[in-house]
């Protein structure tokens, strides 16, 4: 994609907005900012960018999007947390103006092979896995991780060779504003109810989920989850070869092509060969869930030849310190044998019932609630019912789940973290654990879910210096 001279309007300010506009300086547009938030706000960013651009170079419209920023624009580049159907973008589709994602400007000029990695929940984990299995294969130079996983692909294509791969966690709000995206291995872990505030409908959001593979040829490869007929389904809008991944059964002598679990094994075939790639005893995550996201990244890695014994190694040597995997199923601490977790990164549903699903033999003191994006909580009924104690409501959209777990289990409101891990704690006792998971977005009391997890965690620690 030729860049130089070229007008382009960057919106939003945040890291993948600042990363799109420095490799688009680097290769010679002319770019243009803007942020509904203040340069004061904003001060941080800006001396980023002033540190790689001369005075005047980058126009900046801060506060606010006039009309003015996008008048020449050749096209717009926009940040994955600015809604496609705000005003002043919806005068750029009247005028014909492109809206593309960073990404798809990232991944047009990228020398090296994409692994794009997508679904509902558990795409953090599976891409920082997929690497790891990939280091341990002496093919590439380098593995980079980019994407939704913190670090924008923007940031790293100058880095990047053809004798490199990159795995990218790829989100739904990545993926809509995508047009010739086009990696060398698509994956869809899950796909359930999520993001309706942003998409609108299933549709919708689906349609951006399916845009991971639109472009993908017969060369190219698909990893879809076997287990989920939703997912399955996708199959039939690629001209990839497809290959699976379940935690199903599978017949030796079928035309399966995947990884799979058998029995307490996991396993890869292909041509109806199967090699035994661990024990599910070795797995170092936990979680059920986990098994799936491990199963994902293994069938990723036999494509590119690595073998059963590597990819254990990769397992044993996992390094599960990254700041994406905080905050996901993330042991707290124990405190007279009542285990708190931190799960603030569950922020839909699907999230919320594989957590529960992962804690065998306890009763759980489930903290949830936060800003609702349309969900549907009433696949949780039969779990919550089954293995929660008491249900704790914490933010201020919490009425559609009450009324929906109101004959589920004991419903108590909290107006902070401390008071929900205080009454928590309360209602638990010996074995049980305490679980923030909360299956909505933060906004309504923190600025991120990384936020409200730190809240939980201090909130912890203080019972514990309170109680001992």
């Amino acid at each position: 994609m030729r860049l130089q001279g070229k007008h382009v309007t960057v919106f939003g300010l945040n890291r993948s907005g600042v990363a799109a506009a420095k490799l688009l300086h680097a290769r010679g547009a002319a770019v243009t900012l803007t942020d509904t938030r203040t340069s004061e706000v904003l001060s941080a960013e800006i001396a980023e960018l002033n540190a790689f651009s001369e005075p005047g170079d980058i126009q900046k419209y801060l506060g606010g999007h006039p009309t003015e920023c996008i008048v020449d624009a050749d096209f717009i580049v926009v940040s994955p947390g600015v809604p496609l159907n705000i005003p002043i973008l919806c005068e750029a589709r009247a005028w014909k103006i492109p809206i593309l994602a960073e990404l798809e400007i990232a991944a047009r000029v990228c020398p090296a092979p994409i692994v794009a990695i997508t679904g509902t929940k558990g795409k953090s984990t599976t891409t920082l896995l997929t690497a790891a299995m990939l280091k341990e294969r002496d093919r590439f130079t380098k593995v980079c991780v980019a994407g939704n996983i913190g670090v924008p692909l923007a940031a790293e294509v100058e880095n990047l060779t053809d004798r490199d791969i990159v795995v990218v966690e790829a989100s739904s709000f990545q993926l809509e504003s995508t047009v010739a995206f086009h990696p060398m291995v698509s994956v869809v872990l899950n796909f359930s109810r999520d993001h309706l505030d942003r998409h609108g409908t299933m549709s919708a959001y689906r349609e951006a989920k399916q845009k991971i593979s639109e472009n993908q040829t017969s060369d190219d490869w698909m990893v879809l989850n076997g287990s989920d007929a939703s997912v399955k389904g996708f199959a039939a809008s690629t001209a990839a070869r497809v290959v699976y991944f379940t935690d199903e059964v599978v017949s030796e002598h079928s035309l399966f092509s995947g990884t799979f679990k058998n029995g307490l094994g996991l396993f890869a075939q292909d041509d109806g060969v199967r090699e035994k790639i661990c024990d599910v005893g070795d797995i170092p995550l936990p979680g059920a869930h986990n098994l799936q996201n491990i199963l994902a990244a293994a069938a990723v890695a036999r494509i590119f030849g690595v073998t059963g014994t590597q990819i254990q190694a990769a397992l044993q040597n996992f390094d599960r310190s990254h700041p994406a995997l905080a905050h996901a199923f993330e042991p707290v601490g124990t405190l007279n044998d009542i285990e708190f977790i931190n799960d603030s990164k569950a922020t839909n549903v699907a999230s919320v019932k594989a957590a529960l699903e992962s804690i065998q033999g306890h009763r759980v003191i489930l903290i949830m609630g936060g800003y609702d994006k349309g969900n549907d909580y009433t696949p949780l009924s039969e779990i919550v019912q089954n293995r929660v104690k008491a249900a704790v409501m914490l933010g201020e959209y919490t009425q559609q789940i009450e009324k929906t777990l109101a004959n589920t289990t004991d419903i108590v409101k909290a107006k902070t973290m401390a008071e929900a891990v205080r009454i928590a704690y309360r209602h638990a006792t010996a074995g049980d654990v305490v679980l923030l998971s909360p299956a909505n977005a933060s906004f309504d009391m923190y600025t991120d879910y990384k936020a409200r997890g730190i809240a939980f965690k201090e909130a912890v620690q203080a019972l514990q210096r309170l109680i001992n």
